[in-house]
């Protein structure tokens, strides 16, 4: 018995000792095997901080992503020395919410009265989660929020200079999607633009030459749409429009709230210093005595250039001398970070959580005893109802985020230097309103100033 159990004790030793060399003299080398995150099908994820919001829509446009700005192209004539106006082309920002094969891209068409003026084709930057390197295990994937939508999204290169044209007005962008296996095109939004054109002039004050127009794309109408959005990290990494794999990226869990729009603003001024906010849930004042940032407003990063025009003449006689007159057409991101949050932190304060108050929500925005700004929504579950423009799918915005109601005040605020109501453009973009609730917030826009560039002559 004894011998046998040696001879078995030496086997087994001999095994263990296989084996460890095996592994050693012949390492495995194959790529890491990607786990599939597990589909959604067509349930809503209990994550987001959003009412009934789904992640597993298909050919949906962004609509809070899209941004199209209008670019004057210029040649150098050598005969006069002078630039020449070629008209203008368009950069666009798009994001297409779904799951797509590679190679997958764009095609913008500008289109007036029916009549095709340019179209340019953009390979899109395919996102898809199960195919994502960087969370390519479980282990990887719980360090990141992975709840939001697979995607596919234009470039920095979305333009093409050579796509040029000299039309102004109201136009039509059509935006389809080409299929990077098949070549299949398909409509996916048609939006509205209204282009506009600013003279200018240069040179001597008493013999000014004309100069090549600016052109841009007027946005008066996103100034009465407002969206929430709870953001990972700090204001100045441009939150809703990031990679949502960057933006989760944080230790921490707890999310601050942001609240997007547009405005108008006089050049070269920004927004007051020292703002705050007043809220109160079902009408009863919030605390934020004790609250991470207390009751502070700051100015965060949009993520998107401003759409600028530029006017320049020397028509009446205080201009005929001197510098120009010069009226700029400005439009850029109004963001706002709230001192209102959602998750979990190692914070020892009492922070204002939206799970926490569920209810009626207002806040004012106020600096200096002014308010700027009054934001309402609504608090269920946890989670912020998406305004009835976006419940009812007239519009659509990326997971986890809330289309909410927005009021200026009466004449705007100070920091308002255009303002005027325009339903008939609809909202991002041109889509048109399709409730009571968002017909609303586009005619009670105040009027304030000159929409457009005026000449000298008409300058107050």
């Amino acid at each position: 018995m004894k011998k046998i159990a040696l001879i078995l004790t030496i086997l087994a030793l001999a095994t263990v000792s296989a084996e460890a060399q095996f592994r050693i003299t012949a390492p495995k080398v194959n790529k890491p095997k990607i786990d599939k995150p597990t589909p959604t099908g067509s349930q809503t994820n209990t994550g987001s901080t959003v009412l009934s919001t789904p992640s597993d829509r298909q050919m949906v446009m962004d609509d809070a992503f899209t941004f199209f700005d209008a670019e004057h192209k210029t040649n150098f004539a050598s005969s006069s020395l002078k630039d020449q106006d070629l008209g203008w082309y368009m950069k666009s920002h798009l994001r297409l919410m779904g799951t797509f094969p590679e190679r997958s891209a764009f095609r913008i068409a500008v289109v007036k009265n029916g009549k095709q003026l340019f179209s340019i084709r953009c390979e899109g930057t395919i996102k898809t989660k199960a195919k994502d390197d960087r969370i390519r295990s479980n282990v990887i994937r719980q360090q990141y929020s992975l709840d939001y939508d697979d995607y596919m999204q234009t470039n920095l290169q979305c333009f093409n200079k050579d796509e040029t044209t000299k039309e102004t007005g109201v136009m039509n962008v059509e935006v389809y999607f080409i299929n990077g296996d098949t070549d299949e095109e398909k409509l996916v939004r048609t939006y509205k633009i209204d282009v506009r054109r600013a003279t200018k002039v240069r040179g001597n004050a008493l013999k000014p030459e004309q100069d090549v127009p600016s052109y841009y794309i007027q946005r008066h109408a996103e100034t009465a749409v407002a969206f929430a959005y709870f953001d990972f990290g700090d204001r100045n990494r441009n939150g809703y429009f990031r990679d949502p794999v960057e933006r989760s990226n944080y230790s921490g869990k707890l999310r601050t709230l942001r609240i997007y729009s547009t405005f108008s603003p006089e050049s070269g001024k920004y927004l007051p210093n020292k703002m705050f906010t007043r809220c109160t849930v079902n009408g009863q004042r919030i605390d934020f005595t004790n609250n991470l940032d207390r009751d502070s407003v700051q100015d965060a990063k949009g993520g998107r250039s401003d759409e600028v025009g530029t006017y320049i003449d020397r028509l009446t006689p205080q201009y005929q001398r001197g510098n120009p007159y010069v009226d700029k057409v400005v439009f850029r991101d109004l963001v706002f970070e709230m001192p209102i949050y959602t998750g979990e932190d190692k914070s020892t304060l009492d922070e204002v959580k939206i799970e926490d108050n569920p209810g009626k929500w207002e806040c004012n925005i106020i600096a200096n005893g002014e308010t700027l700004r009054t934001y309402r929504w609504t608090a269920a579950n946890g989670k912020i109802v998406p305004h009835a423009e976006q419940a009812s799918g007239n519009v659509n915005l990326f997971y986890d985020a809330a289309m909410i109601e927005m009021e200026i005040p009466a004449g705007g605020a100070s920091f308002d230097y255009r303002l005027t109501p325009m339903p008939e453009m609809g909202l991002f973009y041109g889509i048109p309103w399709k409730t009571a609730e968002g017909k609303a917030l586009a005619t009670r826009v105040p009027k304030k100033g000159n929409p457009f560039h005026v000449p000298s002559t008409q300058a107050k």
